[in-house]
């Protein structure tokens, strides 16, 4: 049924007749349990539950530790993904969530692009609760925020519109919510499909990176540099997925040269 303290709260111990440190042995005497509760309108059914219950006595052998594995499944064995799913919170899954999470993403991209999606990037209207006024280091805008970086501001969509605009093609758009939703869903073919949104990701990365740099004094690239990076860094993620068994995969670096030595 649970642990005691979770099901009577701080008083059912006292009701029990059972200290708060004590073990389940020390609830026995003899050879049966020595509660109390049967006269309490509140315990009577726990009462009688651990009534029912088998008198932990020496004969019946040593206590094991068992492994909840499910609900009311216990094994010897400790399983780290079963009790993983136990003690995660699930929800529902999001739209979004292969716009963030593929297999031919990179990690850390995927990582910035989902802080991005939740809108938890330090961007000026974050930091304005902090008491830091911040304006868009790429463009001069007042009101730096997520909207406005990808891609409203003209640096990145500049960089974006040329990198995706030909996969994208009328599509193509500098507001937050659209971009998303085409990434996330589109009728592109599987290639295309792979390639935006490895762009997105490369894109998102390289151009909060660029943001960062910027802020901290690290240096300053124009928009034909920070296209050049990103087309090396899709260059170098697809060489790595070359070596990969999977068919589907043959295509995706000579798709990519037709696309982007084309723009």
């Amino acid at each position: 049924m649970g642990r005691l303290m979770d099901i009577t709260g701080d008083v059912g111990t006292y009701y029990l007749g059972v200290a708060r440190t004590a073990r389940v042995s020390e609830a026995v005497l003899g050879q049966q349990w020595n509660i109390r509760g049967h006269r309490s309108r509140h315990y009577h059914a726990l009462h009688d539950r651990i009534q029912n219950e088998r008198v932990p006595l020496d004969e019946h052998g040593r206590d094991v530790v068992l492994w909840k594995h499910d609900e009311n499944t216990y094994k010897p064995h400790f399983s780290s993904s079963r009790t993983w799913e136990q003690v995660r919170v699930k929800k529902n899954k999001v739209v979004w969530s292969k716009s963030v999470w593929f297999s031919q993403g990179v990690p850390r991209y995927s990582f910035i692009v989902w802080l991005a999606i939740k809108d938890r990037l330090s961007t000026g209207v974050r930091m304005r609760a902090w008491g830091i006024q911040q304006g868009c280091l790429m463009c001069g805008e007042r009101d730096e925020s997520r909207d406005h970086i990808f891609f409203a501001c003209p640096f990145t969509f500049t960089v974006w519109n040329r990198l995706a605009g030909r996969l994208c093609g009328r599509w193509i758009n500098p507001d937050w919510s659209l971009t998303l939703q085409f990434v996330t869903r589109n009728t592109l073919s599987s290639l295309d499909k792979i390639l935006v949104q490895m762009l997105f990701q490369t894109c998102i990365y390289y151009m909060w990176k660029e943001r960062n740099d910027r802020r901290h004094q690290k240096g300053y690239h124009s928009t034909e540099q920070a296209i050049r990076i990103i087309d090396k860094a899709i260059r170098n993620r697809i060489s790595s997925l070359r070596y990969k068994p999977d068919h589907k995969l043959a295509g995706l670096i000579q798709r990519w040269f037709e696309v982007f030595d084309n723009t």
